[in-house]
């Protein structure tokens, strides 16, 4: 059993990458095998529409993807980390993101599929100043979820699993707090038995 952890945040010591490793501990004390990509850390371009993944089944951007479509395709959890910036995901994320795109077949009725061969459990970290009780913020990440849901686990029957991290005031807000680390830990190892 594979899990990949992919950091959106810039702070390789701060409470998304917190948040992620103790995930990945989760998932690792039930007996997977863990690694983490920092998105911040490679280059990745941005997706042209180009289709040329939709023709040959391969990206036509050669940049460090190719490392992360590599590592996704052998991994049997994906686990996707980020501070909210703006109401949405870190931009290196979003990168990353955007270049799932090769993951997504359109039918001839219009139907979105995956070319996923086997199902990926799939998460979703966000770590956020703003409080719990601004419920819109983990609303506007619905969207993002049904996609990462149909990419990973083939339908939009239900999106994809979230953790929000909520009233992270400083560096240390989700290293301080037990409940938290607690419930991410146990979201990993969840994972990694539902599959």
């Amino acid at each position: 059993m594979k899990v990949l952890g992919i950091l959106g945040s810039p702070r390789p010591d701060g409470n998304t990458a917190t948040l992620l490793r103790h995930v990945l501990e989760g998932a690792a004390a039930q007996g997977a095998t863990t690694t983490t990509i920092s998105a911040n850390n490679l280059t990745v371009r941005d997706c042209t529409n180009c289709d040329g993944c939709k023709r040959t089944g391969q990206c036509v951007l050669n940049d460090d993807m190719q490392e992360i479509y590599s590592k996704i395709n052998e991994s049997d959890v994906i686990i996707l980390a980020s501070p909210n910036y703006m109401g949405g995901i870190a931009g290196n994320l979003k990168l990353v993101i955007d270049r799932l795109y090769l993951y997504i077949s359109v039918t001839e009725t219009g139907e979105l599929r995956t070319t996923i061969q086997s199902s990926k459990n799939v998460a979703l970290l966000i770590t956020q100043n703003a409080p719990e009780e601004y419920t819109q913020y983990s609303a506007a990440f619905t969207p993002l979820r049904g996609i990462l849901h149909l990419i990973f686990q083939g339908n939009f029957d239900t999106p994809a699993e979230l953790l929000v991290a909520p009233s992270m005031k400083g560096p240390r807000s989700v290293a301080d707090n037990a409940q938290l680390l607690q419930k991410a830990y146990a979201l990993g190892a969840g994972l990694v038995q539902k599959k």
